[in-house]
Order: C-alpha cells, then sequence, then structure tokens
C-alpha cells in the first residue's frame, strides 16, 4: 500500500517541523509527504524543504485548506491518503495501526484513537479528546451530525473511499472534514476504527485561535458553513430515502446551532429552526430547557460542550494521561534544523 500524507499549510512555521517531524518518526513511514503551501508569507515552506526525501513541496495561492487538501489529493500517487493539518501530531505507531487496518479494509475509511493538545506554560500537553461521546442508538453518521467526531489527523482513506466521498467542497470554510466524512458514509463507504495509535489535534490559544478554522466557526460566515453543511446533509439522506434514519440526530445538531447563533445571528437560528421543522423531529422547536434535557443523553462530556460555548467555565475532564507533555517529532526537526544551519 502507497501511503500519501498531505498537508496543506498557510503560515504554519510554529509547528510544521514538528508535524513533519513526527511523520519521520513513524514505526511505518509514509511513502510521500505532500505539503501545500497555500500562498504562505512565512517560511513554512522553506522548513519543510528541509526534510527532503519524501517530503515534495507544492505551492499555490492562498484559496483555503478544503482547496489545498484536493490540490493536494490530485497530486498524490498514494493508493492511501491521509490529510493531516500543519499544527498536528502523531504518536510513532499512528500510520502503522492505520495502515494495517486500511489493508483489511481497502475500499473504506479507518480511524485511530484522538487526542487535544493544549498549552498549559510553555508545554503541549495531552488531553482527552473534547467531543459528546457515540451514543449507542447512534451509527458513526448519526454522530458526527450531532458533533461526534474524528480529526483529520487520525484517519487514513482509501482511493475508493475518497473519490465516492466527492472530495473536499470549495464552498465549506468551517466543518469541512465533517462535510467530506458525512458524505462519504452517506455514499456507502464504511468506516472502521482501530483502538491502536495515536492522533493528537491541536487547540492553539487565545487570539491564535480565533485566526484558526476552528475559530472561525464563532463568526457569522463560521456559522453559515456549519448550516450550509447541516443543510447539505440532510438534503442528501431525503434524496437517498434515509431522512427518517437521522431525524433525531439532525434535530439535536441543529437545535445545538440554533441556540449558539439565537444571540449573535438571529437570522441564523430562525434558519435552523426553519430547517429543524423540514427535516427534524415531528413537533415544534425545543426549548432551552428541553434542549438540556436532551443535552444530557450525551453523556456529561457533550453538556460540557454546550455549556461551554454559552460561555460557562467548565474544568477540563481529567484522564490517566492529562497533562503528559507531547514532544513526538520535536528530536527529528531539531536535528533537521541542526543539519541545514551547519550547512
Amino acid at each position: 500500500m502507497f501511503v500519501s500524507v498531505i498537508i496543506p499549510c498557510y503560515n504554519g512555521e510554529a509547528f510544521i517541523g514538528q508535524t513533519i517531524g513526527s511523520l519521520f518518526e513513524q514505526t511505518r513511514r509514509p511513502d510521500e509527504i505532500i505539503v501545500v503551501d497555500d500562498g504562505s508569507t512565512d517560511d513554512s515552506a522553506v522548513i519543510a524543504g528541509w526534510f527532503g526525501h519524501p517530503v515534495k513541496v507544492l505551492s499555490k495561492k492562498n484559496e483555503g485548506a478544503q482547496i489545498a487538501r484536493r490540490f493536494g489529493a490530485e497530486h498524490a500517487k498514494g493508493d492511501a491518503l491521509m490529510f493531516l493539518d500543519a499544527d498536528d501530531v502523531l504518536g510513532p505507531t499512528a500510520l502503522e495501526a492505520l495502515v494495517a487496518h486500511l489493508e483489511k479494509h481497502p475500499d473504506g475509511v479507518v480511524a485511530c484513537p484522538w487526542f487535544r493538545l493544549d498549552k498549559v506554560g510553555e508545554r503541549w500537553v495531552r488531553r482527552p479528546p473534547s467531543c459528546p461521546p457515540l451514543q449507542k442508538w447512534q451509527d458513526y453518521l448519526g454522530g458526527w451530525i450531532t458533533a461526534w467526531y474524528h480529526p483529520p489527523c487520525s484517519v487514513l482513506w482509501s482511493r475508493a473511499a475518497y473519490k465516492k466521498a466527492g472530495g473536499w467542497d470549495p464552498a465549506v470554510t468551517v466543518n469541512q472534514d465533517g462535510d467530506h466524512m458525512m458524505r462519504a458514509l452517506i455514499n456507502g463507504v464504511d468506516l472502521h476504527i482501530t483502538d491502536r495509535g495515536a492522533a493528537f489535534y491541536r487547540r492553539l490559544p487565545g487570539e491564535q485561535m480565533s485566526k484558526t478554522l476552528s475559530g472561525a466557526r464563532f463568526t457569522r460566515k463560521g456559522r453559515e458553513s456549519e448550516i450550509y453543511v447541516q443543510q447539505k446533509i440532510a438534503t442528501m439522506l431525503k434524496e437517498r430515502g434515509m431522512l427518517d434514519a437521522y431525524r433525531r440526530s439532525l434535530t439535536m445538531g441543529l437545535e445545538q446551532l440554533r441556540l449558539l447563533c439565537q444571540e449573535d445571528y438571529p437570522d441564523l437560528s430562525d434558519r435552523c429552526t426553519d430547517l429543524i421543522r423540514q427535516y427534524g423531529e415531528p413537533g415544534p422547536v425545543r426549548t432551552v430547557r428541553a434542549l438540556d434535557r436532551q443535552i444530557r443523553e450525551l453523556g456529561r462530556r457533550g453538556r460540557k460542550r454546550v455549556r461551554r460555548y454559552l460561555g460557562k467555565e467548565i474544568p477540563k475532564k481529567q484522564d490517566g494521561l492529562t497533562g503528559t507533555e507531547v514532544t513526538y517529532g520535536l528530536t527529528t526537526f531539531k536535528e533537521t534544523l541542526s543539519a541545514n544551519r551547519e550547512g
């Protein structure tokens, strides 16, 4: 299996060295690493170029991560594709675990465990995933609709599954990976999850977060994109006769969006109301109190997520490895940096 890792990068010089370094430290290395420099104005492309084979740097004008990913996929040789953000990190056995699992499901898509990478003082440490758990009554598609997910750094696509999904939608600015995965699942792609390996999804602090795709969701344009994705998925489900099986999940996902838009973007909140009436469960749109009851079904982590969005201070859930510093890739990056300085 030929594995291509595609890294869209816009002004990622602060972290791309560690990201690529973690790929060089894999027990099963990728066959090619394509860094798509999306019009960066910093030294991202220079740093990526220091690593040499199998890194290839492709430069283009700035058009957004989703278009950069499509561009990288078009130039990739792999029959297995990973879309790794320029600030994320892989544990050393992640690709080995994913490739072994994909070989068992060669036309599907596979995922491994993932964790948040949060900054505490001067260290980047491991935190639990910050999404609600998958409920017993939900399949993977239903979970994705209600904000359960696996980020791109933990996912390996077969070329067949990528084509079946239709590729990244250039119109989506927020929830790009969710849109891509949900279209794949609706189109019959099977998702298989292994309990081996680990991927780390970096969460930038403060003002840095507002400049990322994750931070963009709080803007009007970001909320519009999230609503667009929900409406598109609901339309696809209706066209395929699958809507009734997912009305409950669509109601929950759209109600969370409605609540988040209520104060700053009341017209978008009204749009969510209309979509719930069109695609959701029968009956009136639920009140905030009713939503709180429904969120309880998502479990403790789901309630925290919604309350955090509402501006309430919520302590981080602890796990056995919370606070462990994540340094994968840094040794290789420092060695590469030193070699290039000497050269």
